[in-house]
């Protein structure tokens, strides 16, 4: 659930002559397609996630706001407005999505259990007062799956007690129940998420969840929070074994095909990725989730939340130039979902803003590095470098610690033959590190042991090879 302190007396107050004055224009069909007699009268023409962190959670609180004020037929006219038009927020989320996350909560802040009691009230009067409702039994679905969660708790299952578990079972069979005994069951892609977080919660096991989302795909193949279930589902933590979920999103994004495969592969990597050690995140591609966030964003347009997901993904991936750049997006913008608290968003960002431009520029150096090697004079002169620099290799042998693996290392010359810079993409191995050294004191001696390279200065790629060495020396 997004946390957030949300300015509600101002909101609510002006929340009423909000409704009167704004019209979505959308014409909704009810369940046996008929149509209303009038367009909604609500509009979530104002929640702008492009320039508002918090405008999904001002949309959730409206939607609360409707609850409580039990106007059910409004509720039902903007979930069907939202499921027929398969509209959404920028950045992509579905609107039918967070209205649903919007009511399965008491709202706002943290629920007693009179909240609690209250709100299932409101929601069971809903389903009993619109029998023609596709909507109210999933509302009343998750509600009972949160409410079983409330029971639980979010400790390790070892920490629940026996009443806690009891409880638990008997809420997610409440749900369970909502769903399949409503007229309408399966007629909401909303119903198959509700579903599946009851077969989750009621630990079905892989062999009984996954026909239950193939159902799902088959219904609707591009409602992207199946994917982020199962996916969750193939987690150590819950079926699967590490790197399985990654596994499943390149399966899955290769069979799509294209940005879209591209788009859902992020979509499903933001449902794993966290403000934690989770190691399954890692097995994730970081360049093919740089291509699914900008289509994302070409296709649904600039989303603050999302820009806080694409961020936090980068410093997982320790790609500070790309980290500065979203840091730089998100500015005071920083969700407490996606970074746990404060002090960790701006110790990432600060490190972002100081590592961003030398991790850019040693790039460029890189690149330019590889690209000298593609010419004849390049190669040429790295030839003429590697003859002389066994010179500096012979002392590392003994320093090497059983490790001859070869390692690339690019090195800058500059116009007097010295080495002025040298450096690895990877940790250097002891023997690199032995050279890198060796380097660096034939330079502070001002030493010039290499002849001056085409240009100045002149960045190569080495590859350095212990293990002939060895076998030469020997």
């Amino acid at each position: 659930m997004r946390k957030h302190t949300s300015l509600l007396a101002i909101y609510f107050a002006s929340f009423a002559l909000f409704v009167i004055a704004l019209s979505s224009g959308a014409v909704a069909s009810d369940a046996k397609g008929h149509k209303p007699a009038k367009p909604c009268s609500f509009s979530d023409a104002r929640f702008d996630g492009t320039v508002d962190l918090h405008a999904v959670d001002e949309y959730q609180d409206a939607l609360a706001q409707l609850l409580k004020q039990e106007k059910f037929t409004d509720l039902d006219c903007i979930a069907d407005a939202a499921r027929s038009g398969k509209t959404r927020f920028a950045g992509g989320s579905w609107k039918l999505h967070k209205f649903y996350v919007g009511l399965d909560t008491p709202r706002p802040g943290h629920p007693t259990q009179d909240d609690w009691k209250q709100h299932l009230k409101l929601v069971k009067r809903w389903v009993d007062d619109n029998p023609n409702s596709v909507t109210a039994p999933v509302v009343l679905a998750r509600s009972y799956v949160s409410y079983a969660w409330d029971a639980r708790g979010d400790g390790y299952a070892d920490t629940v007690s026996d009443n806690g578990w009891k409880v638990f079972h008997e809420r997610m069979m409440k749900a369970e129940a909502a769903l399949k005994d409503s007229d309408f069951a399966g007629k909401c892609p909303e119903w198959f998420v509700a579903m599946m977080q009851v077969a989750q919660g009621e630990s079905w096991g892989l062999s009984r969840f996954k026909p239950l989302f193939e159902q799902a795909v088959a219904y609707q193949r591009d409602y992207e929070y199946y994917y982020r279930v199962y996916a969750i589902m193939l987690s150590p933590k819950w079926f699967g074994a590490e790197g399985e979920a990654a596994r499943f999103a390149e399966e899955t994004a290769d069979r799509v095909g294209g940005e879209a495969g591209d788009l859902l592969y992020f979509e499903i990597a933001d449902e794993i990725v966290c403000p934690c050690d989770e190691p399954d995140f890692g097995h994730f591609s970081w360049p093919r989730l740089q291509k699914g966030h900008a289509a994302l964003e070409k296709k649904y347009g600039t989303s603050l939340m999302e820009v806080n997901s694409f961020a936090l993904m980068a410093v997982k991936f320790t790609d500070w130039e790309v980290a500065e750049g979203a840091f730089k997006r998100i500015g005071d913008n920083w969700n407490e979902k996606t970074w746990s608290n404060e002090a960790w968003f701006k110790q990432n960002r600060d490190f972002a803003l100081q590592m961003g431009p030398m991790q850019a520029e040693t790039r460029r150096n890189w690149r330019e590095a590889r690209a000298n090697m593609q010419t004849q004079e390049g190669q040429v002169y790295r030839k003429e470098l590697e003859q002389k620099l066994a010179a500096f290799e012979r002392p590392c042998l003994d320093q090497s610690k059983g490790d001859l693996s070869k390692m690339e290392m690019f090195v800058q010359v500059g116009a007097n033959g010295a080495v002025a810079n040298a450096q690895t993409e990877k940790q250097p191995t002891p023997f690199v590190s032995c050279l890198m050294n060796n380097l660096y004191t034939s330079f502070s001696k001002k030493e010039t042991p290499f002849a001056a390279p085409p240009n100045n200065p002149y960045w190569l790629v080495l590859e350095v090879d212990p293990a002939t060495l060895s076998a030469s020396a020997k």
